[in-house]
């Protein structure tokens, strides 16, 4: 863990999370645009210059990892500083030359799961924006006000940069409750990363063959081995998505409410005196033991700011296409409408982003 990321890092997990970093924004504006920051508030050169140079250093923020996490982020808030600094309605015009948004990423791509286009395109698009990418560079410290960055391979050649705000978008740690769990779980079930080890079917290793069965680990969570393609060396794990963890949740659904016997390898459906239609449809089906979960990937997708996204459209490992732009906006904010849990929530997120696009967004709560 980098040292000062755990107690002056924002995290992008939860609910929590991203209301704590809107909160933290809109008081960034704020304390940036009172007095004692201004240049006509003193007198001398140097006063000046030091204001000016405070003043900057609160509307700095800084993002960690260049994953889609971090990229949207970055698109995101300069979609929202163009806006709050825009002529003539923006409250915050004063700041326009003021805010900055840095992206660290310690690989030599951004959107590494991405094919090598859209990487470029993703770069070029950020940076045209203004953002300030630093690629191939690790973080060693988070300070309250500041970050310590040195390029990878080169720790003799640290820098320190004044920041307002610092978000972790590297990937988390697990919850206190994983760790809970793996003490309970015998060795083997610690799996890489503090996640935990699961078999075909998203049980866990458990201390005793009666509790075999009785837990499955699905979503972030999991250490799922996905089988081996012809190109690789050894088994991937699967990453860390809503793509995944939407899918397992599907599959742990239908495992328990076709009734299988989850104690069974594989689990297979209960001997029962009574022929349900639902048992004579399943083995008819021939589905009287329970398949593996297998993923399909179904691509990925990433916004970029300034209504443009990047669509890489696959089903498993045959790609379809790669489009980025307005057109991948469209399919980037579609996918996501219709993923949705209820109609409800589609109606009322459609009308959010009318309103966002007609009025702009609401800053009185930030």
């Amino acid at each position: 863990m980098v040292t000062g990321a755990k107690e002056h890092c924002f995290n992008l997990k939860t609910s929590q999370d991203s209301k704590r970093l809107r909160t933290a924004i809109g008081e960034a504006l704020e304390y940036a645009s009172r007095p004692d920051v201004q240049e006509f508030y003193y007198d001398g050169e140097e006063e000046k210059v030091m204001a000016k140079e405070e003043r900057r250093r609160r509307v700095r923020i800084a993002v960690v990892g260049g994953g889609p996490t971090g990229v949207e982020l970055c698109g995101e808030l300069k979609d929202f500083f163009s806006q709050v600094c825009g002529f003539p309605d923006g409250a915050y015009q004063h700041l326009k030359d003021d805010i900055s948004v840095m992206l660290i990423h310690g690989g030599s791509d951004l959107l590494p799961a991405m094919d090598k286009d859209l990487r470029d395109r993703a770069l070029e698009s950020l940076q045209s924006q203004g953002v300030q990418i630093r690629l191939n560079t690790r973080l060693k410290e988070v300070g309250r006000d500041y970050i310590t960055i040195f390029e990878k391979g080169n720790t003799a050649a640290e820098e320190t940069i004044p920041v307002g705000i610092t978000v972790w978008a590297a990937g988390n740690a697990p919850v206190p409750f994983v760790k809970e769990l793996l003490s309970q779980l015998p060795p083997s079930a610690a799996g890489s990363a503090g996640r935990v080890n699961v078999d075909s079917w998203l049980r866990c290793p458990t201390p005793t063959e009666d509790t075999f069965g009785s837990i499955l680990v699905l979503g972030d969570v999991a250490c799922f081995q996905a089988e081996k393609e012809k190109f690789d060396d050894e088994p991937q794990i699967l990453p860390q998505t809503a793509q995944v963890a939407g899918q397992q949740g599907a599959f742990a659904a239908r495992l328990l409410n076709r009734g299988y016997d989850l104690q069974r390898t594989p689990p297979k459906l209960p001997e029962s005196a009574e022929s349900s239609l639902l048992r004579t449809w399943l083995i008819a089906r021939g589905l009287e033991e329970a398949t593996g979960y297998n993923f399909l990937s179904l691509g990925l997708l990433a916004y970029i700011g300034q209504e443009e996204a990047l669509n890489q459209v696959a089903i498993g490992n045959v790609p379809l296409f790669n489009y980025s732009g307005k057109i991948a906006f469209a399919l980037w904010r579609s996918v996501y409408l219709t993923k949705q849990a209820s109609t409800r929530n589609q109606a009322l997120i459609a009308f959010d982003w009318l309103r966002t696009t007609t009025f702009g967004r609401d800053i009185t709560r930030l």
